[in-house]
């Protein structure tokens, strides 16, 4: 036998009460932060898939648009397919001509202008176009393709006061789609004849 040796009691379970149930507490509320992260990202992810489809879209749009004014070469010279943005009202009242009656290059060109203007205006949210001849060239034009997209930014020039201006620049819009209250976005070609 040990002789000063006295045996200390068993810690008391009383201090170690409901540190089970704070630990458990914690847990939910990081699992529910992890939970809205998630949704987050999922919106996200499905707001981005609808502004790729839109980016597809405007590329089919535009690629249009730049073989019909291959067709109408003369129209394109005389400026005929020069359209200033066309993004809101209704479209355009159509052109009064139709195949093979359209008899000059402006009278189709404003008919492609038109059906084409349609075409955009049902198949992006807010669509339009803006066609231009850089320095008044008779063998190039610039096509821009402008929609609105919800979602993957807001579509304002200020979030809780921080500009999106940078917005912009990374999507090749023309000077006339920036000076739009709503920033849009933007799909340019270039068409060389």
């Amino acid at each position: 036998m040990l002789v000063g040796f006295t045996r200390k009691p068993a810690p008391s379970r009383k201090g170690q009460r409901g540190s089970s149930l704070l630990e458990v507490l914690i847990s939910i509320l990081l699992m529910s932060f992890g939970m809205l992260a998630l949704a987050g990202m999922q919106a996200y992810s499905v707001a981005a898939q609808k502004n790729a489809a839109n980016r597809a879209i405007a590329s089919a749009l535009a690629t249009e648009l730049a073989e019909v004014i291959r067709l109408n070469p003369t129209g394109l010279s005389g400026g005929n397919y020069d359209v200033a943005m066309m993004t809101t009202g209704n479209p355009p009242a159509l052109a009064p001509c139709a195949f093979p009656n359209c008899t000059t290059p402006a009278l189709l060109a404003a008919a492609d202008l038109t059906a084409f203007q349609s075409r955009v205006r049902a198949l992006l949210p807010q669509g339009g176009v803006e066609v231009t001849r850089p320095g008044a060239s008779a063998t190039q034009a610039n096509i821009w393709i402008v929609w609105e997209e919800a979602g993957v930014l807001d579509n304002t020039r200020k979030v809780a006061g921080v500009d999106q201006s940078a917005e912009l620049t990374s999507d090749n819009c023309s000077a006339t789609a920036k000076a739009l209250a709503t920033l849009p976005r933007c799909f340019y070609m270039k068409v060389q004849l």
